[in-house]
């Protein structure tokens, strides 16, 4: 849904879509097609702080999981500073990142690409700690964050603009 609406509303632009399992992967890819998308490169990795392979717990519907120590399936994983580096994505404008739980990891494998341009941010975070830190981190790169939302099982929900 949301690589559809990305697709929509950067017009001429470009989203890149990343997705480590292969069950959503097809799914995606089935939707892309259906839907006539040019715009849209999905890339088959978990955005995280190091590259390479990790292991990755998919949940009981197999359409969602995380990075875990405990994962019975192994996923190659990238970090956007890299991916940046080698030229497989364009500098963003807009990052919108619900990676359940490792959104730390991937902020910190994007620290340089996040500093230099400036994307607009729109985190969801998976647990008190994490939100947390998340923020911590964004505002000592000079981002202000806004919550949306936060529950009271942890999830919440920010907004990450940088101060100009």
């Amino acid at each position: 849904f949301y690589t559809l609406l990305g697709s929509l509303l950067v017009g001429s632009g470009k989203v890149f879509a990343f997705e480590p399992l292969l069950h959503n992967l097809e799914y995606l890819k089935q939707h892309l097609a259906l839907n006539h998308i040019q715009n849209v490169e999905v890339l088959e990795v978990a955005v995280s702080d190091e590259n390479g392979a990790a292991l990755f717990e998919v949940e009981t519907t197999g359409s969602m999981g995380h990075l875990s120590r405990g994962g019975t399936v192994k996923v190659q994983t990238a970090t956007l500073d890299s991916l940046l580096e080698q030229g497989r994505i364009l500098p963003p404008n807009y990052i919108k990142m619900d990676i359940e739980g490792a959104e730390l990891l991937a902020l910190k494998g994007a620290e340089l690409c996040i500093r230099q341009y400036l994307p607009q941010i729109f985190l969801a975070t998976h647990g008190q700690e994490t939100h947390s830190d998340c923020c911590r981190l964004l505002q000592g790169w000079g981002y202000e964050c806004k919550v949306l939302e936060f529950s009271t099982d942890g999830m919440g929900e920010v907004v990450a603009n940088p101060k100009r």
